[in-house]
């Protein structure tokens, strides 16, 4: 049996009374589980649930494991509105990019993770967030020069717009070209912070969310974020409610 820390990301029904279970290790990253006998634990408090950290070990040779037991390590997270539907995106996300890894040792990715938590936690969504992808992308091999105009070799002038391009980054636009393209458009000053890794200005973190929402789609994929769409139900009803 190995043993290892984790999080549950997703579970759904397996056969009767087991369930097959997506978690994020340290060491293994993502790692698909059979969790046999787990839906006859629900009613004595013990079933696998989301934000919170198990010790858990497993065995298996396949790239579906036998989850062997597991335990708490932590009491459930208290996320609630808004910030609970951040910790289901940052785990669908996190599934979407990493499926394609078999195995792979995602240390600083599960310190982030337990960071972006505690931010969700404080209240601190959008940085939470902002963060969590920055790291992101660095794992999966995708970090940019922010700073820097890849066509060019010149750095970014705070006054001045710029495009971005998958696996490139950024490169210098017309004014004209922003005004018209505005969603794919950023400005100098504002990635300057962002390669400075100062997100305090509304306005940096305001940019930074639609420019790694560009980022990250070639690798969590272009179909519609489950999370944002079931937020958006939620706003929607608790308007009609009101």
């Amino acid at each position: 049996m190995i043993k290892q820390s984790a999080y549950v990301l997703h579970s759904r029904p397996y056969r009767e009374s087991s369930a097959m279970v997506d978690l994020f290790t340290p060491d293994y990253g993502l790692l698909r589980c059979i969790a046999r006998g787990v839906k006859k634990t629900i009613g004595q408090g013990q079933s696998l649930q989301p934000f919170v950290q198990y010790q858990i070990f497993f065995h298996g040779d396949s790239g579906l494991k036998n989850l062997d037991k597991y335990e708490s390590l932590s009491l459930p997270l208290s996320l609630a509105g808004d910030a609970l539907f951040s910790g289901f995106y940052i785990n669908e996300v996190i599934l979407r990019a990493l499926r394609s890894e078999a195995e792979v040792e995602a240390e600083l990715l599960y310190e982030a993770y337990q960071a972006a938590l505690h931010n969700l936690q404080n209240q601190n969504l959008e940085l939470a967030l902002r963060l969590f992808e920055l790291t992101l992308l660095e794992h999966m091999g995708q970090s940019y020069e922010w700073s820097m105009d890849f066509k060019t070799a010149d750095w970014v002038e705070a006054d001045c717009h710029y495009g971005f391009f998958v696996e490139q980054g950024m490169s210098r636009v017309s004014h004209i070209y922003a005004a018209k393209n505005p969603n794919n458009c950023f400005y100098g000053q504002d990635l300057i912070h962002l390669s400075q890794g100062d997100l305090t200005q509304p306005s940096t973190l305001k940019m930074c969310k639609r420019l790694l929402r560009l980022a990250l789609k070639p690798i969590i994929g272009y179909k519609p974020i489950q999370a944002r769409e079931l937020l958006k139900q939620y706003k929607h009803l608790s308007v009609q409610e009101k």
